[in-house]
C-alpha cells in the first residue's frame, strides 16, 4: 500500500496522496475499471473519506485533469526566458502519472466524457493561457505548436526512450529551448 504512513496524515498530506493515488489509478488503467474503494485501498483511506474531500469519482477525475495550476508552475517566467522553463520543466524526469507528464492525455480507455473534459481543460487552461501572453494574430498556433513541442520532447524522453535517451537534461535544455523559444517569440 502506497498509503501507508507512520502516525496521523495531516488534512492535506492525506488528500495529496488521495490524489497521488488516484493519478497513478486513472494513468494506469481505464477509468471505468476503476472504483473509489481501488483508489481509498492504494491510499490507504477509506472510499467514504474520498467521497468527503472530492464528493465522487468524477470530481476526483476533474481535480487531476485541472491544468490551472501546471500552467502557473510551467509559465513561471519572463516571456523571453519561458522557452527555457517549459523545456526545463518537460524534461525533468517525473513519474508517468505527474500531471506536467501529460499522461493522461494519451491514456486509451477513458471515457468520452472524460476525454473531453481533458481535452477541453488542457486547451484552454495551458494553450489559452500561454497564448494569452504572446503577441500577433497567430498567438494561440503558436502556443499550441510550442506545447506540442515540450510535450513531445517529455514523452520521447520519458517514456519512448526512457533509460535509452542521450544527452543530460542540460544538453537537452541548451539545445532544445532556443528552438521553442523563437517559436513563442513569433
Amino acid at each position: 500500500m502506497s498509503g501507508a504512513h507512520t502516525g496521523r496524515r495531516s488534512s492535506e498530506q492525506t488528500r495529496a496522496q488521495i490524489i497521488e493515488s488516484a493519478g497513478m489509478a486513472f494513468a494506469t488503467r481505464p477509468y471505468r475499471e476503476i472504483t473509489l474503494k481501488d483508489i481509498a485501498e492504494d491510499a490507504g483511506v477509506s472510499a467514504p473519506l474520498i467521497i468527503k474531500y472530492f464528493g465522487s469519482k468524477e470530481q476526483l477525475y476533474d481535480e487531476l485533469v485541472d491544468f490551472r495550476a501546471a500552467a502557473i508552475t510551467v509559465f513561471d517566467a519572463p516571456n523571453n526566458e519561458l522557452g527555457e522553463r517549459m523545456v526545463s520543466l518537460f524534461t525533468k524526469p517525473l513519474e508517468s502519472y505527474k500531471p506536467l507528464s501529460m499522461s493522461l492525455l494519451f491514456m486509451s480507455g477513458v471515457s468520452e466524457e472524460s476525454n473531453r473534459k481533458l481535452r477541453e481543460n488542457y486547451s484552454t487552461q495551458m494553450i489559452d493561457a500561454l497564448a494569452a501572453r504572446l503577441s500577433g494574430s497567430d498567438a494561440r498556433l503558436r502556443a499550441e505548436l510550442a506545447m506540442s513541442m515540450v510535450a513531445g520532447v517529455a514523452i520521447m524522453r520519458r517514456r519512448m526512450l526512457a533509460g535509452h535517451a542521450t544527452g543530460t537534461q542540460d544538453e537537452v535544455v541548451a539545445m532544445y529551448a532556443p528552438l521553442v523559444q523563437q517559436l513563442l517569440d513569433g
